[in-house]
């Protein structure tokens, strides 16, 4: 599977699909579950961006906006180095667009053949403002090398489903 199949699936889950949902949500413990099925009531306004000028997903609803850049791999290592540093490039790009608006990029990171949540979440370096800094606090930062290259490494991401229950608990204050 290419990487646009897994852009789609986390369209799907951001968007609250009962079908999606449902398969991903069997492999979880109860309160994750509970997190994914939040979605299904109060979805995100999700739309592809994807090109190589920007961010793969924009997700909006009415408490949150999210600028998240999609990877996925066979390997629990993600060095934006490789590919002639094009990754490294809009990473770096886009992470700029988004602190001179207040925001921060997201990097969801889906790790192909694996138990459990499958997904996880990483912040790119920012100065955000509003209800923004509440969810960056909570996310881990994206590792840098001593080269200033990103790395992600999977095991060290949140799981979707943590940034899910903040998310849920969030919309109930």
């Amino acid at each position: 599977m290419n990487g646009s199949i897994y852009e789609r699936e986390l369209v799907s889950i951001l968007s609250g699909s009962q079908k999606v949902i449902g398969k991903l949500s069997k492999k979880l413990d109860f309160l994750s579950k509970e997190a994914y099925e939040h979605l299904i009531k109060y979805p995100f306004f999700v739309t592809r961006a994807a090109g190589s000028k920007g961010a793969d997903l924009i997700a909006v609803r009415f408490d949150m906006s999210m600028v998240i850049e999609v990877k996925s791999s066979q390997n629990p290592v993600l060095a934006f180095s490789s590919s002639s540093g094009k990754n490294q490039d809009q990473a770096e790009r886009l992470a700029k667009k988004c602190l001179n608006s207040g925001i921060f990029l997201i990097y969801a990171f889906r790790l192909k053949n694996t138990e459990g949540d499958p997904w996880r979440m990483f912040k790119v370096p920012g100065e955000p403002m509003g209800r923004y800094r509440n969810l960056y606090n909570i996310l881990p930062q994206i590792e840098i090398t001593r080269n200033e290259n990103f790395v992600m490494k999977w095991e060290d991401g949140a799981p979707l489903s943590n940034m899910l229950k903040y998310l849920m608990e969030s919309n109930s204050k």
